[in-house]
């Protein structure tokens, strides 16, 4: 239908209805519009509200259980940090003797350790750096294998990053 013909229509409805219809007529439009902006307007707002209201408590605990975990965590980090010792040539010698390996050079530079080793077991290596990593907090930087003809035999070369200490010189 066109818009002027609806709007006609609309018009001659409202032009044959006696006044009192046409009062009673507004005060219904007047309710069913007010229903429509409550129902669309307000009562999911006020739903959301009250839902949020019952879910705050919880959300506390958990922000205060989440605040204590970070403050634990970053005493942790800043214990161990302070108390980290640099690894020195001796204590990477002293740890590679603990799982059978021997290391043909060690060099400690800064927070660099760089390790050549020959014809040592790959999977003594891995159980070594991994004691490393969480003893000592090396990480490795870089690395390179080369397979031997022998099963489990590598040459290996590493180099391996201490953790940085605010109280090294």
């Amino acid at each position: 239908m066109k818009p002027r013909l609806l709007m006609d229509q609309i018009g001659n409805f409202w032009t044959e209805r006696d006044p009192r219809e046409r009062r009673m007529l507004s005060v219904g439009a007047a309710v069913v519009a007010a229903a429509l902006v409550y129902l669309v307007g307000f009562a999911p707002a006020l739903q959301g509200t009250a839902r949020l209201q019952k879910a705050l408590p919880e959300l506390r605990q958990q922000a205060a259980s989440l605040q204590a975990l970070a403050r634990e965590a970053q005493a942790l980090g800043a214990g161990s940090g302070a108390g980290a010792t640099l690894s020195t040539q001796e204590s990477i010698e002293a740890g590679l003797a603990r799982k059978g390996l021997k290391a043909q050079s060690v060099v400690v530079t800064g927070d660099l350790v760089r390790l050549q080793m020959n014809n040592v077991s790959f999977a003594g290596i891995l159980d070594w750096l991994d004691e490393t990593q969480k003893a000592a907090r090396l990480s490795v930087a870089e690395s390179s294998f080369t397979a031997l003809a022998q099963t489990d035999m590598v040459n290996a070369t590493l180099s391996l990053r201490q953790p940085k200490t605010e109280d090294r010189p």
